[in-house]
């Protein structure tokens, strides 16, 4: 009698771990550097969008209060002193001049809402500042520019002396002055013939927000 030999059939599953594993290097080596280079991308864009935002924040309005922030009052300070160190070009550049204006607005709106003024129209009124500074172009001596200069220059006055007599009693005399000096200021005379006063109001101004700090 014949013996038929059956022979067993060999697992196919060593065969098939192969084939996966073929695969998965194929797929590292096509798709690991451009997912590297795409995460890489992300990560920039989020990094600099983030700096954009804080950015934002810091000049953007409160959530809560519905106020504008612009930072710590000792950084927008350190603004303000730059912007006003050469007094030669104020009320002569009206460029320069309107930064100085700008940085100075920044920092009372910022001093009010930390002393918690109340809101009144002057207050309200720096906090939307731009619009108070309207058609200036550098070195012009146009009156029509020049009277949002002056309006300013009130109304800084008026919420610097709103902050003192809630908080710095110590500093009557000196918001006093600083209204003296915003008084002599006419609308009638070009800005550049008013330079001595112009400089005397943003350096009192510089000189009464230190002492608050």
């Amino acid at each position: 009698m014949t013996e038929i030999k059956i022979e067993k059939k060999k697992p196919i599953w060593p065969w098939i771990l192969l084939v996966l594993l073929v695969l998965g290097i194929i797929a590292y080596f096509v798709y690991a550097n451009p997912d590297n280079d795409k995460n890489d991308d992300f990560d920039d864009d989020v990094t600099n969008e983030q700096v954009i935002d804080s950015r934002q924040d810091r000049m953007g309005s409160d959530s809560i209060s519905g106020r504008q922030s612009y930072g710590g009052v000792y950084d927008g300070y350190q603004a303000f002193d730059e912007s006003i160190r050469d007094s030669t070009r104020i009320a002569v550049d009206s460029s320069y001049t309107k930064i100085a204006f700008t940085n100075l607005t920044k920092v009372v709106v910022k001093q009010a809402d930390k002393n918690d003024i109340e809101d009144s129209n002057a207050l309200d009124d720096l906090r939307n500042y731009s619009m108070l500074i309207t058609g200036v172009s550098k070195t012009s001596t146009n009156m029509e520019n020049f009277k949002n200069f002056k309006t300013l220059c009130d109304k800084i006055g008026s919420v610097i002396g709103d902050i003192q007599a809630k908080s710095y009693p110590n500093l009557q005399q000196e918001s006093s002055d600083l209204k003296q000096i915003a008084s002599k200021i006419s609308v009638s005379t070009p800005m550049n013939k008013q330079q001595t006063d112009i400089n005397a109001f943003l350096q009192k101004s510089r000189e009464i927000l230190n002492s608050m700090n």
